[in-house]
């Protein structure tokens, strides 16, 4: 297996169709699709711009569609939801078309889009994630990052899959190297370390402590979404 990651989304150069690509957004937008579709949602549109969001939405009645996202980490005014997992609950979202959009997960999303097989990672879904791409030649962990920087969270998570599928005869690449370091210097006291990075400081200033502990619940949440044709769905079993 070879193993790379790509820290921000710019640096991801794009891959062959046999590689798995993970997209990572710990916080919040990989934590909210996993949750959108544990909750039942039918499936998860990912858009990069709002514009463009509430014009997939016209087709769809009104009790068919929700509009999700955030931009500057609060919720979009006219979107029913935000970019909180705690909102995506099976009484909101069972059933629905989940039309989403974010400063950061869904542009990580785009660059994925053409490349490989897409799955979508994080804390709450590592394990089965981890198992889904476990037997695939190549493998490439996409970061969302924040705002074009490299996020902790994000590359910390990378790492943890990197040790996670790692063998001897594993080829991994420079950043994939760094974010397995990243990993096991902070694995011992995870979540402490990750609630202090810039991006959970922000979160937790504007009141979304509550989302920062569900996002670090390690496989609370047995679901892998994949993105294929544009859509956001279960991966097959």
């Amino acid at each position: 297996m070879r193993i790379s990651v790509a820290p921000v989304p710019h640096e991801f150069a794009g891959c062959d169709a046999g590689t798995g690509i993970v997209v990572v957004d710990v916080f919040r937008a990989s934590t909210t699709i996993v949750a959108a579709l544990a909750g039942g949602a039918k499936f998860v549109l990912p858009v990069t711009d709002v514009e463009q969001a509430m014009r997939l939405a016209e087709p769809y009645a009104e009790n068919e569609v929700l509009l999700g996202g955030e931009r500057d980490c609060q919720r979009i005014e006219g979107f029913q939801l935000g970019n909180s997992p705690r909102e995506y609950t099976r009484e909101v979202v069972a059933g629905k078309v989940v039309i989403f959009t974010t400063t950061n997960g869904t542009q990580a999303l785009a660059a994925a889009k053409d490349s490989g097989t897409t799955f979508i990672g994080c804390f709450v879904n590592f394990s089965a994630v981890a198992d889904a791409v476990a037997g695939m030649d190549a493998v490439t962990v996409l970061c969302a990052g924040n705002n074009g920087r490299l996020s902790l969270e994000d590359f910390t998570c990378a790492g943890g899959l990197v040790t996670r599928l790692a063998k001897k005869t594993t080829q991994l690449d420079d950043a994939a190297q760094a974010a397995r370091a990243a990993y096991k210097a902070l694995q011992d006291d995870l979540a402490r370390a990750l609630v202090s990075t810039e991006h959970a400081r922000r979160l937790a200033g504007l009141g979304f402590r509550a989302d920062l502990e569900f996002a670090l619940k390690l496989d609370s949440i047995p679901v892998v979404p994949r993105l294929h044709d544009g859509r956001i769905e279960p991966s097959p079993a």
